[in-house]
C-alpha cells in the first residue's frame, strides 16, 4: 500500500485491480491451511443474533411455501456458526415440524479447509442429515439446477470477490491499477524463484513463507478506460454520472455473478437471496470525501462493497424487489430494540485512545463481564481471549483470570450485538468502568459511518 521501500522490486506488471486481488486471494486461501478459522471475526463467527433474524424472517416466508424440499444455500461458509445457529432456531421455532424437517442447507465455499472446519462446528452436530457441505466457488455455481433453491445466504463474501475500481475526473474515466512489490529480505528465498511461484499461484512452495502477502506493498496507477466492454455497462455508466470526482469507487464485479447466478436458482415464489458484507450503503456514502475503498487483512485483499451500484444491478438482473438496510437496524428490528456491538461500545470509552494495548483487551473483558450481568445467550460458550505479543506479566495474568471469570452464557464474542436495553441495564457496572451516558448514548444514537455492514435483499 502505498510507496515502497527503495529495495522493493515487482512480483508482477500492473493490471487491474481485480485481477492482482483475485489471485493473491487464491494463494491467501491455499496457504493458510487450519488457521484459516482463527483470521476471520464477524457477526455470525461466534454470535446467533443475526442467524435467529435470517431465521425468522425465513420462516415467515417458510410456512407458507408448499415445495416438499426446501434448499437453503449459503455462500461463503465462515466457521458453520450461521448455519448452526440457523437450523437449531429453525427447529426450535417450528413446534409443529411443518418447515424443519423439509430443509436440505448446502454449505457451499471453495476452501476445503473452511469446509473441513465448518463440518466439525458443534452447532451443527445436532442436524446430521439436514445440511451438506459442497466445495464450490461462490461465483461458479453451474452444478446445481435451475430455479432449485429457495433461500440463498452470503456474509462478507462480496469484499473477496473480484473487484475493479473507477475514479472520475472531468468527462473521463480511469481505473485502478496494481503492481505487487516485495524487498527481497523478505522473500525467504530467492527472489525470481519466489517470482514465479507467487505468480503461478504455486501454494505449495508459498506456505513456506506465510508472511509474504502481509509484506508485500501495493503499487497503483490509473490508466483511462471506456465501460463499454465492461458487464451491465448501461447501469455502470449511469452510476458513473452520480459519481463525485477524485474518489476512487469500487465496482464489485465478481458480486454480479453471484446476483446472476442467485437469479438463475432462486425458485419461482422462493425467499430470495440475502447478502451481508461492509461497505458504502448510499451515493452519499459512495461519494464521502476520504472513505477507504479497499482493506488488507494479513495478505488477504479485501474491497468495499458499493451496496448502491449491487442494488442497481440486481434490478437489471430481473429482481423484483431490491431492499438494502443497514445490518444494525435489520437485526433491531427483529429484536424490537436497538442494536451495537462491544467492540462499538469500548470504542467510545473516553480513555481507550490513550491506553496501552493490554489496558484496552482488560477494559473490553471488563466490559463483557458487566453486560454479561443481563445478557443471556440460548447456546453455550467459552470464549479465549489471548493476551497480545509483548503484554506485560501482570496485565496478562489479569486478563487470564478475566477471560476464566466469563460466563459461559454470556456475549460470545466482541463482535457480537447487544441490545441498548442489555447495556443500560448494567449502566452502574460501566460507570465504574470510566463509560459516561454521553459515550453509551452515541453508541446507538450516532450516524452511520460511510463504512458500515449492510444487508442487501433480492427476491
Amino acid at each position: 500500500m502505498g510507496q515502497g521501500t527503495p529495495t522493493s522490486l515487482p512480483l508482477g506488471d500492473f493490471k487491474p485491480a481485480d485481477q492482482w486481488q483475485t489471485h493473491v486471494n487464491a494463494i491467501f486461501y491455499g496457504i493458510q491451511g487450519p488457521s484459516i478459522h482463527d483470521h476471520f471475526q464477524t457477526y455470525v463467527s461466534r454470535d446467533h443474533r443475526l442467524a435467529h433474524a435470517l431465521t425468522e424472517e425465513f420462516l415467515s416466508a417458510a410456512r407458507e411455501n408448499p415445495a416438499p424440499v426446501l434448499n437453503v444455500q449459503e455462500w461463503g461458509v465462515g466457521n458453520g456458526n450461521l448455519a448452526g445457529c440457523f437450523l437449531s432456531h429453525v427447529k426450535e421455532l417450528d413446534a409443529k415440524g411443518k418447515v424443519y424437517p423439509r430443509i436440505r442447507y448446502a454449505l457451499c465455499d471453495y476452501s476445503n479447509e473452511i469446509l473441513k472446519g465448518a463440518r466439525q462446528n458443534p452447532r451443527l452436530a445436532d442436524h446430521a442429515g439436514r445440511f451438506f457441505p459442497i466445495l464450490v466457488p461462490a461465483d461458479y455455481l453451474d452444478c446445481f439446477p435451475s430455479q432449485s433453491v429457495q433461500q440463498i445466504f452470503s456474509n462478507e463474501i462480496w469484499d473477496d470477490l473480484a473487484t475493479r475500481v473507477l475514479l472520475k475526473d472531468g468527462d473521463l474515466l480511469y481505473e485502478e491499477y496494481l503492481q505487487p512489490c516485495l524487498d527481497p529480505a523478505m522473500a525467504g528465498m530467492d527472489f525470481d524463484t519466489l517470482k514465479t511461484f507467487f505468480n503461478d499461484g504455486n501454494r505449495a512452495e508459498l506456505a513456506r513463507v506465510p508472511s509474504l502477502l502481509s509484506a508485500i506493498v501495493w503499487e497503483r496507477s490509473f490508466q483511462r478506460v471506456d465501460l463499454s466492454n465492461w458487464p451491465f455497462h448501461e447501469v455502470l455508466e449511469a452510476h458513473a454520472g452520480e459519481m463525485a470526482e477524485g474518489i476512487p469507487v469500487p465496482v464489485n464485479v465478481g458480486a454480479f455473478a453471484t446476483l446472476e447466478r442467485a437469479r438463475d436458482l432462486l425458485a419461482p415464489g422462493g425467499m430470495g437471496y440475502t447478502g451481508m458484507d461492509y461497505g458504502m450503503f448510499s451515493m452519499r456514502e459512495v461519494n464521502a470525501e476520504g472513505r477507504p475503498y479497499f482493506n488488507i487483512y494479513g495478505g488477504q485483499y479485501t474491497s468495499m462493497v458499493n451496496f448502491e451500484l449491487l442494488a442497481e444491478v440486481g434490478k437489471a438482473i430481473g429482481f423484483a424487489e431490491v431492499t438494502r438496510e443497514y445490518q444494525h437496524d435489520f437485526v433491531g428490528r427483529r429484536l424490537g430494540d436497538r442494536v451495537a456491538s462491544i467492540v462499538e461500545l469500548v470504542q467510545r470509552h473516553p480513555g481507550t485512545r490513550n491506553m496501552q494495548p493490554w489496558d484496552r483487551d482488560i477494559l473490553m473483558l471488563q466490559t463483557l463481564q458487566a453486560v454479561n450481568g443481563t445478557y443471556r445467550s440460548p447456546y453455550k460458550h467459552r470464549m479465549t481471549y489471548p493476551a497480545l505479543p509483548g503484554t506485560p506479566k501482570k496485565q496478562r495474568k489479569q486478563i487470564a483470570q478475566l477471560v476464566e471469570h466469563l460466563s459461559t452464557r454470556g456475549v460470545p464474542d466482541t463482535v457480537a450485538y447487544v441490545t441498548e436495553t442489555e447495556v443500560r441495564a448494567t449502566l452502574s457496572q460501566l460507570n465504574k468502568l470510566g463509560y459516561r451516558e454521553k459515550e453509551i448514548r452515541s453508541v446507538f444514537d450516532s450516524p452511520r459511518d460511510p463504512i458500515s455492514f449492510v444487508c442487501l435483499h433480492f427476491r
